[in-house]
């Protein structure tokens, strides 16, 4: 079925599908690009690791991009900051299926996020994560497992199951999606060293169709893993912003 494009504007269906987003990414990508390996109950309740928790959080914040990198014309959503990791209830699944252990995928980092930076028309969203792992080793891993041939192919069948349902919902009464694709970014759209996955959600709400595009990237250094997400609306994000934006992150990591 040939869609019709509709350029998402003011609080109608755009803003049900920026929820759609929220849902995806939040709950699936980012507990697979931003875990870590599971700290002790207590752990980080010790006075010298809240302050050195507190210190590295501080110092990866200067790390994220700001409006001023963004083009001409764009804008902060206001409270729109993300954050906030929680497990993934789908962990043990994805794990299984890449052949990773679980406590990668399910896992609760320190990290510091951006506020989503918009478009004049709305139509396209950034916003960049930085965590912070236990070690080099443990940053290696989840990128690892982000570029994993498998991962592509677990994560489409995982969020066209039992989550989809979840997807759909939260676009709002009557919402239908169809099916979701996920697919390894192109390398050329993203600065050198990065991997990262493509997800499309072709979804249909009061009479209106458009596809939901997410392209979310993913690169280390050291213990620190940044993340960021392309978000569009319709039109694909374009390749030359995309590498623009990830070149000048990953240079200021």
């Amino acid at each position: 079925m040939v869609q019709r494009r509709v350029e998402p504007s003011g609080p109608g269906l755009g803003r049900r599908l920026r929820r759609v987003h929220l849902v995806t990414s939040a709950a699936l990508v980012s507990a697979l690009l931003l875990g870590s390996q599971s700290v002790p109950a207590g752990a980080s309740r010790a006075p010298g690791k809240v302050h050195a928790k507190a210190h590295a959080k501080a110092h990866a914040k200067k790390d994220l991009l700001v409006l001023a990198d963004m083009p001409s014309g764009w804008k902060a959503e206001k409270g729109s900051s993300g954050g906030g990791n929680s497990n993934f209830p789908g962990a043990k699944q994805l794990a299984s299926c890449i052949g990773v252990s679980s406590r990668l995928i399910n896992s609760n980092p320190p990290e510091v996020d951006s506020p989503y930076f918009e478009s004049s028309d709305g139509s396209l969203e950034v916003q960049d994560s930085v965590s912070i792992f236990g070690s080099a080793k443990v940053a290696r891993a989840e990128l690892a497992a982000m570029a994993n041939a498998k991962t592509p192919r677990c994560m489409t069948t995982i969020m066209n199951g039992a989550f989809k349902s979840k997807i759909a919902a939260s676009a709002g009464k009557g919402a239908t999606l169809g099916t979701i694709t996920v697919t390894r970014a192109k390398p050329a759209n993203f600065a050198k060293g990065a991997t990262g996955l493509n997800i499309s959600l072709p979804i249909t709400a009061q009479g209106q169709s458009l596809t939901v595009s997410i392209s979310a990237v993913y690169y280390v250094k050291g213990a620190l893993g940044q993340q960021i997400d392309f978000n569009s609306y319709g039109s694909p994000f374009p390749a030359l912003l995309s590498l623009a934006l990830s070149s000048t992150a990953f240079h200021r990591l």
